[in-house]
């Protein structure tokens, strides 16, 4: 009979890095977000924003 493994799954995006993205988000006029991922789980947020010259 096999024993059933039980894997530690770690939380994709944590409270902080949530609370990091909506700190850019807020900061942003026109821009995008990236949010680039390894094995599930967030591991760099990418900012880039646009100045507009009119």
């Amino acid at each position: 009979m096999m024993e059933e493994k039980r894997v530690s799954k770690k939380q994709a995006i944590s409270n902080e890095q949530l609370r990091q993205i909506q700190r850019v988000a807020e900061s942003i006029g026109y821009g995008s977000i990236h949010l680039v991922f390894q094995d599930g789980v967030l591991v760099q947020i990418d900012r880039s924003e646009k100045i507009r010259v009119l």
